[in-house]
């Protein structure tokens, strides 16, 4: 027992039927609130990035969670996570007991980064030495429930920054343990110090990260990384997405009744975003194609409009030609959506001004100066006004460029959704609100950014690579499969004209998705459903006969129909009950895949 301690099982049975009181009076049961997660923002952290990117990481993977103001909380969870570093400083006497107490009777609880010597006993640890020189996490080949997800070399081994090549002396910051010897070593770095830990606390079970979650999950969302990207494109590459399910792993072990919403449409295995970038001359009749392949399997796709009105060294203003708005507005008319791909495709966007918020078609001179505001709002304004009907609230940069203020731009603009950055720049699969400003202290917009997993361009795909590069596509697909996480598949329709290899390839994937069972469709409808699921919430409780109980805090009519919930662990529940904010009942279907439930809700 930590010889700290001054706090008396006697005031700790008394604080628990005080938390009970409470919690009846608010109509909330104990059930519900261990069920959910406890996130612990660390005290005297001034700019607290981590509960950002803890909240994040929850709101990504569907999980429901409280922040706790009182150190007393935290035992009526099952889970903690600790958001900040828990250094000497940060910590006072009464916090430290709680977190010794809390372990002792048996709670779980997970930490990242640096922690102050007053608690090494809690982790299991003696010493750390924090580093920027290590540039990769090794995890172990081990049945430990929090690595459950852990099963590709890719996630065995995760990169911390020069994912292909030494681009950078310095990467982020890893904190190495020196660890007692019950310690059970998860992961480890290159140098032999111990990256990830568990140690048994009295009847608890302590986690303890080598890396903050800010550096390792927000800071490549912000494309902020060092180049830890192993390849740019059309490969599996989970380095962040890893951090992510290790949490996920460890809620659904450690609660007692696991639920979390589907990161998936109608709680199908994986979903197929379909876009295609139309930027040049031919690729606008020829998108006509596609939409044809694509609608012969029931489903639709997003095609990203270039409007080059203008004539330069590089093309004529292909936008204006009479056949190609008369394509636009036939796809619009089949139920296909349409995105903004820019004005001008200009490679070089990410060096791009600002600009003129207020720019407008009548103002911008885009043979004089590009700017990152005349690129969103003038392509947006084109396609509304030339497309009955439309209202563009998806955009991609041409040759994915990302200047530092574009989500600001877009957010300003009346965008909702983004595509432009690549899924292994960044290292994740899953979709996220994007930060107004490329660094981890921005404020978040109401962009959600959807990211490019595969591209058929740069020679990738070609009439001999067919096979080769369909098998890789599936492959990268089947992996985001197991994690539950998406993929976005990007074709140009150019090259269509009198060749049909583009067409053969991406019928071959759509028949695999739907192999897979699948969702698919495109970049909007997504998003409308991932914007929905983001702000959804829930509580769940089993009553006496093991009936399961789930209230969506929403009415019954704006409910989105594409939601739907995981149990984890079903094995208690011998029947379930899904209700409104108002308790009136809900229709669905349920089945079991791979262990867990699956609660569809049906109209």
């Amino acid at each position: 027992m930590n010889p700290l301690k001054t706090y008396k099982k006697k005031t700790l049975f008394i604080l628990c039927f005080i938390i009970l009181v409470l919690t009846v009076r608010s109509g909330q049961s104990m059930e519900d609130i261990k069920n959910k997660v406890g996130l612990f923002p660390v005290p005297g952290t001034s700019n607290n990035t981590e509960l950002k990117t803890v909240k994040r990481i929850l709101n990504i993977q569907g999980i429901q969670y409280d922040i706790l103001k009182s150190p007393r909380q935290i035992h009526e969870y099952s889970f903690i996570i600790i958001a900040g570093q828990l250094l000497n400083k940060n910590v006072n006497h009464d916090l430290v007991n709680e977190l010794y107490d809390y372990a002792d009777f048996s709670g779980t609880l997970l930490a990242a980064g640096e922690v102050g010597n007053i608690l090494y006993p809690l982790f299991g640890i003696t010493d750390y030495k924090p580093s920027q020189n290590r540039y990769r996490l090794y995890f172990k080949k081990t049945r430990d429930p929090a690595l459950r997800y852990i099963d590709h070399p890719n996630e065995y081994e995760i990169s911390l920054g020069n994912g292909e090549k030494i681009f950078y002396k310095k990467v982020i910051w890893s904190h190495g343990y020196n660890v007692d010897r019950d310690t059970e070593v998860l992961g480890s770095f290159k140098d032999g110090m111990a990256g990830f830990i568990k140690y048994h606390y009295g009847r608890g079970t302590s986690y303890l990260l080598g890396l903050s979650f800010t550096e390792s999950v927000l800071i490549p969302q912000v494309g902020q990384d060092y180049e830890a990207q192993r390849k740019f494109v059309n490969t599996f590459e989970p380095s962040a997405d890893v951090i992510m399910l290790i949490i996920k792993a460890i809620y659904e072990h450690y609660v007692n009744i696991p639920v979390y919403i589907s990161p998936i449409p109608q709680g199908k295995t994986t979903a197929l975003i379909i876009t295609h970038d139309v930027d040049a001359q031919t690729s606008f009749v020829d998108s006509l194609k596609f939409a044809e392949l694509e609608k012969k399997y029931s489903t639709t796709s997003t095609f990203f409009i270039n409007t080059k009105y203008f004539t330069d060294w590089m093309d004529i203003g292909y936008y204006n030609i009479p056949e190609n708005k008369e394509a636009l507005i036939k796809l619009k008319n089949m139920g296909f959506d349409i995105g903004s791909h820019t004005v001008s495709h200009y490679k070089k966007l990410s060096e791009a001004p600002e600009g003129d918020p207020n720019v407008t078609f009548k103002t911008y001179n885009p043979q004089n100066q590009i700017t990152v505001h005349g690129e969103v709002r003038v392509s947006k304004e084109l396609l509304d006004r030339d497309i009955p009907g439309q209202n563009t609230i998806s955009y991609r940069s041409g040759d994915l460029e990302f200047p530092p203020t574009l989500i600001k731009a877009l957010d300003q603009a009346g965008y909702l959704y983004d595509s432009t950055f690549s899924a292994n720049d960044i290292l994740t699969a899953f979709p996220y609100r994007a930060l107004k400003l490329r660094i981890p202290t921005s404020e978040e917009s109401r962009v959600i950014e959807i990211p490019v997993t595969l591209d058929e361009s740069m020679g990738f795909l070609t009439p001999e690579k067919v096979e080769r590069a369909v098998t890789i596509w599936n492959d990268v697909i089947y992996n985001n499969m197991k994690n539950e996480a998406i993929s976005v598949l990007l074709i140009h329709p150019s090259d269509t004209r009198e060749k049909n290899y583009k067409l053969i390839a991406e019928e071959k994937v759509i028949k695999y998705v739907k192999s897979l069972d699948g969702w698919m469709g495109n970049l909007t409808e997504f998003g409308n459903f991932w914007r929905h699921r983001e702000k959804l919430k829930f509580s769940w409780h089993l009553i006496e006969d093991n009936t399961l109980v789930i209230k969506i805090n929403e009415v019954k009519s704006k409910i989105d129909k594409n939601i739907s919930f995981v149990i984890a662990k079903p094995e208690k529940i011998k029947s379930i009950r899904v209700t409104d904010i108002n308790e009136k009942s809900l229709a669905f279907k349920s089945f079991k895949r791979n262990s867990k439930l699956y609660i569809i809700l049906t109209r």
